[in-house]
């Protein structure tokens, strides 16, 4: 069997700000796409509030391959920081949060 994740859904009471935000931070596509692959999805949702009320239960991993470079960009456009650039086991990881509250982690691994 073969199993891959191919979109994840943000529910909004704004999702048209949530987008744009990922356009700016993360360069998506206008359908949401990701240049490595896969879809991120905003969806105006009636049950959530306006913020993420356990941002920590799902962590969005963004895998990058140089990120000094995306973390003096995201510096540069005023990022919310919850963990700046750090090394950790497999390489380095930093985290931000998003205008919904949601924790985004940027991941360079050590080995690709």
């Amino acid at each position: 069997m073969s199993v891959r994740l191919g979109s994840v859904v943000l529910g909004s009471v704004d999702p048209e700000r949530l987008a744009g935000w990922y356009r700016a931070v993360v360069g998506l596509g206008d359908g949401g796409e990701l240049a490595g692959g896969g879809r991120l999805i905003f969806d105006r949702r009636a049950d959530v509030g306006p913020a993420a009320g356990e941002p920590g239960r799902v962590l969005i991993n963004l895998y990058v391959d140089d990120l000094a470079a995306v973390a003096a960009r995201l510096t540069g456009l005023g990022v919310d920081w919850v963990r700046p650039v750090e090394a950790f086991p497999p390489g380095l990881i930093s985290t931000v949060r998003d205008p919904d509250g949601n924790l985004v982690q940027f991941v360079e691994l050590a080995v690709r």
